[in-house]
């Protein structure tokens, strides 16, 4: 009955190996200046939730969701200070825009802020969710801007969602896919559904361990050379470009949407206002925080970053571009340099807190307030 003993305490190393991998990738992922992930199923908030959306990605699922000074209309938050027989203030932007995300900021929410401030002016109604760039944006609104009764403006705040690689790899999204995510390439291009909703896979269970695997392997992978035969959908679709393709960049991406933004807006007679996000790693004020601040500490796990994927170079350059292409345009305006951290504004390294919400919607209003008085 010995070989049954081996057997059995293998058996019994094995699971313990699983069960204390997950967190010993958690303190990993803290050691390079992450966040520990909690599993999906410990995480679970349905307003985190989302759902496969065949033009936007995904969309929230917000089924249960309790949103703070607000309800929720379809993929729209309204706020319940706003007066129904304004004119229709948008907001769109990702994650620090979005009024699903009730973990960020506690709720207080820039456009909360800004419904607020705005209140005899505009109803706002808050159309950002998490994860979505100016690609997104482009989408939302062809597909609901003539459909909004009352829609007078669009607000946009973005440039952090729109880095090269963060929705599939620039080296081959550039040429093969700028206008789609990795994700719907996939879709498109291998005919399959891609559920994007709540993830209970082995991925979902052990993020930690699969997110450090993928932080570390940054270090010694080189770059894509697109002319190699393809591994992966994420590398190289087949059957999604065109003769002749114009490479685009990070930042042509996202000057070209912007631009059909606000052609397809002032076509209906709407206005259209872009306004280039702030976040911590910038040059200048966004990387100078107060020793010794709340904020510091915030900063310094983007300098742990910046060890494994050269984070500040990747958002310095884009940044660079941007504020390039900004000062072109006279519908966009840099504010890249407000809300800085100067002490305790910053939630975490991309998302400002409760207070830092509050001053970048002031910093906003400010601008609506001029453009609506040189109108």
């Amino acid at each position: 009955m010995s070989w049954i003993r081996i057997i059995f305490i293998n058996f019994i190393v094995f699971l313990v190996l699983i069960v204390l991998i997950e967190p010993l990738a958690g303190v990993g992922r803290i050691i390079i200046g992450r966040q520990f992930v909690f599993p999906d199923f410990v995480k679970f908030d349905p307003c985190r939730e989302m759902r496969t959306d065949v033009l936007l990605g995904h969309v929230p699922n917000h089924q249960g969701c309790i949103i703070k000074g607000g309800s929720a209309e379809g993929e729209y938050v309204r706020y319940n200070v706003s007066d129904t027989d304004k004119p229709v203030l948008i907001t769109l932007g990702g994650s620090t825009t979005t009024g699903f995300f009730q973990y960020i900021s506690d709720g207080d929410t820039y456009p909360s802020y800004l419904a607020k401030l705005m209140v005899d002016d505009y109803q706002v109604l808050n159309g950002g969710v998490g994860g979505y760039s100016s690609l997104q944006e482009l989408y939302k609104v062809i597909r609901d801007a003539p459909r909004i009764e009352g829609l007078h403006t669009v607000v946009s705040l973005n440039g952090v969602n729109d880095m090269p690689d963060y929705h599939g790899p620039n080296e081959i999204r550039r040429i093969y896919f700028p206008f789609l995510t990795a994700s719907q390439t996939q879709m498109n291009d291998e005919q399959v559904w891609i559920n994007q909703s709540h993830d209970l896979s082995i991925q979902g269970l052990m993020p930690n361990f699969f997110s450090l695997v993928r932080a570390l392997s940054r270090i010694f992978e080189s770059p894509t050379n697109i002319n190699e035969s393809p591994t992966n959908i994420n590398e190289l679709p087949t059957n999604l470009t065109v003769s002749n393709p114009v490479a685009l960049d990070a930042g042509d991406r996202w000057l070209s949407n912007v631009t059909r933004m606000h052609a397809v807006l002032q076509a209906q007679g709407v206005r259209y206002l872009v306004f280039l996000q702030p976040t911590m790693g910038l040059v200048g004020p966004q990387s100078s925080p107060p020793e010794g601040s709340a904020d510091e500490v915030q900063f310094n796990k983007l300098v742990k970053r910046q060890t494994i994927d050269s984070y500040f170079d990747v958002i310095r350059s884009l940044y660079s571009e941007l504020k390039q292409h900004c000062s072109e345009l006279s519908y966009c305006f840099d504010i890249s340099n407000e809300v800085p951290p100067s002490g305790n504004v910053y939630n975490d390294p991309r998302h400002h807190n409760s207070d830092g919400n509050r001053m970048l919607a002031e910093v906003i209003a400010q601008h609506l307030r001029a453009s609506d008085n040189s109108n």
